[in-house]
């Protein structure tokens, strides 16, 4: 799969959700669709300063974002993209990420 971040729907009612849940809280359906999302906005931005256990941590900027099919996330940020932006997402591994559209 290339660019953008898995979500899941419901096969019921198509609601969108992101991390996949147990049952759909909308219809109570248990059964998902695999589905992606390419692009969100920025609501709010946080910086994790520290992190237990780690040595020589760097700050990071992780953001609360309102995806364009619906759900709401958190996401790393790979730029100083702030509130009110328009990104584009994409996964490293399978942890959210997000950058400024291209």
């Amino acid at each position: 799969m290339s660019g953008g971040v898995t979500i899941w729907r419901c096969a019921n009612c198509r609601t969108g959700y992101f991390p996949e849940p147990l049952l759909c809280p909308r219809c109570h359906g248990g059964k998902f669709d695999v589905d992606r999302v390419h692009e969100a906005v920025v609501e709010e931005i946080s910086i994790i300063r520290h992190m237990i256990g780690q040595e020589n941590w760097t700050p990071r900027r992780i953001a609360n974002v309102l995806t364009s099919s619906g759900p709401r996330m958190t996401v790393g940020l790979r730029d100083e993209s702030g509130p009110g932006a328009t990104i584009e997402l994409f996964e490293e591994g399978t942890a959210p990420f997000g950058r400024a559209k291209k």
